[in-house]
């Protein structure tokens, strides 16, 4: 999960833009995004659509984890990122994103991280690749340490994410 597709990064390009980052006033404006905002993704590279949302809620798909100057900065354990170029200047700002995870709640994860991951109603049949949230591990990067013994550890931030999948 941790390269960034084609519709998220467009997307949020397009949010960028709409908040002034893309307009060379300053590669500052993108601060309105901070850590901890969540953002929903999708529509196409060509008419990408974006939205900051509440964190949880069922259009949420990413977490933004740190917003730096460069892709090189951002958490190498990350699962996606978008860096932008000032149209004016040479200033650089990268959003640094995590899927928002939620325990209890099914995300839908591309295993060819060609999609965006989706939160999806457990339930729903209908919807592939689904795994539910069972707990999220605070300082442990082992997925070994999961009941489930599937998840999504993040080393250098020491955290897991223990999911198990949803027939």
């Amino acid at each position: 999960m941790r390269n960034l597709s084609a519709i998220a990064a467009a997307a949020i390009a397009a949010l960028l833009a709409s908040m002034g980052a893309l307009t060379g006033c300053s590669s500052g404006s993108a601060a309105n995004l901070a850590v901890g905002d969540c953002l929903k993704t999708g529509g196409t590279p060509e008419r990408p659509e974006v939205t900051k949302v509440d964190c949880g809620s069922q259009d949420s798909n990413f977490k933004v984890a740190a917003t730096v100057e460069d892709s090189d900065l951002c958490p190498a354990d990350v699962d996606s990122y978008y860096s932008m170029r000032g149209a004016f200047s040479d200033a650089t700002t990268t959003i640094c994103m995590d899927i928002d995870w939620v325990v209890g709640d099914c995300m839908s994860i591309d295993p060819t991280n060609d999609k965006d991951p989706v939160r999806v109603d457990c339930d729903d049949s209908s919807v592939p690749n689904r795994q539910r949230v069972t707990e999220i591990l605070e300082n442990i990067a082992d997925v070994d340490q999961c009941a489930t013994g599937v998840g999504y550890p993040y080393d250098e931030r020491n955290f897991t994410v223990c999911v198990e999948d949803v027939a």
